[in-house]
């Protein structure tokens, strides 16, 4: 008896563990951005619809998760299809965007290239990606869910106009455009 008395005690404090870690609070918003792009490198350039989804956690820290490129449906330009992108997460501050900054493309320390070519492998740009921002408009989102729910302010839009320290250029126009976040 005294087995199952402590088997059940147990299993009540596993299952309150269980049942505590469902409900604690996700701290970060899940934000995705999409604009026309144009990289440049060497010889090659490539014109894409380019989508940022991005994971900003309540203290304004933006980890670019995942980053893709294809053609645009009125001028489709197949080089999008041989852009890969490695070495993720990007990083920046969402503080940094609207305020015009930069987007460290080696986040994971290590050096790999960040945007590839698919069909040969080489870096067609790495390092820091320079003239990010200002955004010129900003939105409050939830990146939690406390009670009550705490916000973060991130750019509407996030133009780009830059170069990587690697050399490739980087041109949005008029920016990369808010589509929705998400908790």
């Amino acid at each position: 008896m005294n087995i199952l008395k402590k088997s059940l005690l147990i299993l009540a404090g596993a299952a309150t563990l269980a049942v505590a870690g469902t409900a604690s609070a996700q701290d970060y918003a899940m934000c995705t951005y999409k604009g026309l792009s144009t990289l440049t490198s060497g010889s090659l350039t490539a014109t894409c619809w380019t989508t940022l989804t991005t994971k900003i956690d309540c203290a304004g820290n933006v980890r670019i998760v995942a980053v893709g490129a294809i053609p645009d449906d009125t001028n489709p330009d197949l080089n999008c299809y041989g852009i890969g992108t490695g070495d993720l997460p990007w990083t920046t501050t969402a503080a940094g965007i609207i305020a015009g900054s930069s987007i460290n493309t080696d986040g994971s320390g290590f050096g790999l290239p960040s945007v590839i070519s698919m069909a040969s492998g080489s870096p067609l740009a790495a390092g820091v990606l320079n003239g990010v921002g200002p955004a010129p408009s900003t939105v409050a989102v939830a990146c939690d869910t406390s009670s009550p729910t705490s916000t973060v302010t991130v750019p509407t839009l996030v133009p780009v106009d830059g170069a990587f320290s690697s050399g490739a250029t980087f041109v949005s126009d008029p920016g990369l455009a808010l589509k929705g976040c998400s908790l």
